[in-house]
């Protein structure tokens, strides 16, 4: 009734075939003390290294490649900079030339801004209460300022000489007189 002798299936043979295999294959790394202790999976670490390495290759090729454009660079800036310094240095050229050659003292007629202590060297902005152009708004005078100082104190002592020559005349003329007056009572 039941026939016993049958040949099996091709597909369910392969299938039972490789369920065994792996059956196998986990036994021996079950039953394996060292991977089993140790728990280390060596084809994993090893493709985890090769990562690495390959990972560094690239980084070093890639620090390799800035580097490079990076002393590309640094060798252009420093053209650009020395283009600009000669640039600037021909313009200030040119502008001291322009200045020695159109802008001459005798030519000058308003402030120079590059010299701003000329204006110092000048006379006074106030020559005195007769001066004209200059309004009580201008406050060009204050107290306490004595524009003709030195000649103030220049007549000062010539008046303080000659009083005191005076005086030294007077006290001479005193002593001739006391002199005389003795003189005549003695």
């Amino acid at each position: 009734m039941y026939k016993v002798d049958l040949s099996p299936d091709p597909k369910e043979v392969a299938a039972i075939e490789a369920r065994r295999n792996r059956e196998k294959e986990r036994q021996s790394r079950f039953f394996n003390v060292r991977t089993r202790v140790m728990g280390v999976d060596v084809k994993a670490l090893n493709s985890q290294v090769e990562e690495r390495k390959l990972r560094e290759a690239t980084e070093q090729s890639k620090e390799a490649a800035y580097g490079t454009y990076q002393e590309q660079y640094d060798l252009v800036a420093q053209m650009l900079e020395k283009e600009e310094a000669e640039r600037t240095r021909r313009l200030n050229k040119k502008v001291q030339e322009f200045r020695e050659q159109k802008q001459q003292l005798k030519n000058r007629q308003k402030y120079d801004l590059w010299d701003p202590g000329r204006l110092w060297m000048e006379f006074p902005a106030y020559l005195g209460p007769s001066d004209p152009p200059c309004g009580p708004a201008s406050l060009q005078y204050f107290a306490g300022e004595d524009l003709e100082r030195a000649m103030c104190l220049k007549m000062q002592q010539e008046q303080f000489r000659y009083s005191l020559e005076r005086q030294l005349q007077e006290q001479q003329q005193v002593q001739d007189d006391e002199k005389c007056a003795g003189s005549r009572t003695g």
